[in-house]
């Protein structure tokens, strides 16, 4: 719901009942099929082509995460194009990217560090970040067009940053 009340206009009708949503996520589920790839380089590892990418990082950063995550194409055949089956799929995708970043959180907590918020990749970020990723072998690719698809698909990245105080390890 949170995705569909972003996409209504101010004013506009109530959300629909649960029982409605409930019965699209039921059509929408079986067609998800998560996928998420992610790769963590220290400054002096990461590819040349993500080097620029530091330049957003904090200070004293030591680690950069990089994210594809997608639902799959399937879900293309059967959404209908309304506000409301487009929301459960944005959804799903950033269901995915929650589950990635707890996984890299509890890796950055065991070196010692917390993420940054994770940052969309713009559109000039997103042929290096799939290549360094092998995204080919997950089926998310840059059409000719320079789209990324499958069309539910995200690239996101974050930064490791020295825990400070009581809750870094000695």
């Amino acid at each position: 719901m949170r995705q569909f009340k972003k996409q209504l206009p101010p004013g506009a009708a109530q959300e629909p009942p649960e029982a409605e949503v409930e019965a699209i996520i039921a059509r929408v589920q079986p067609h998800v099929t998560p996928c998420a790839l992610y790769a963590s380089y220290s400054k002096s590892e990461t590819p040349a082509a993500l080097q620029e990418l530091w330049k957003s990082s904090p200070e004293k950063s030591l680690t950069l995460s990089v994210i594809a995550a997608t639902i799959g194409s399937a879900v293309e055949s059967v959404i209908e194009r309304d506000a409301l089956w487009n929301s459960v799929a944005r959804e799903s995708l950033e269901q995915s990217f929650n589950f990635v970043e707890k996984l890299i959180s509890e890796e950055a907590v065991d070196e010692s560090c917390e993420l940054t918020s994770l940052l969309p990749a713009s559109a000039e970020q997103a042929g290096p970040l799939l290549q360094a990723l092998e995204s080919h072998k997950a089926d998310i690719i840059v059409n000719d067009s320079g789209q990324v698809i499958p069309l539910f698909t995200g690239l996101r990245y974050c930064f490791w940053t020295p825990l400070r105080g009581k809750n870094a390890k000695k």
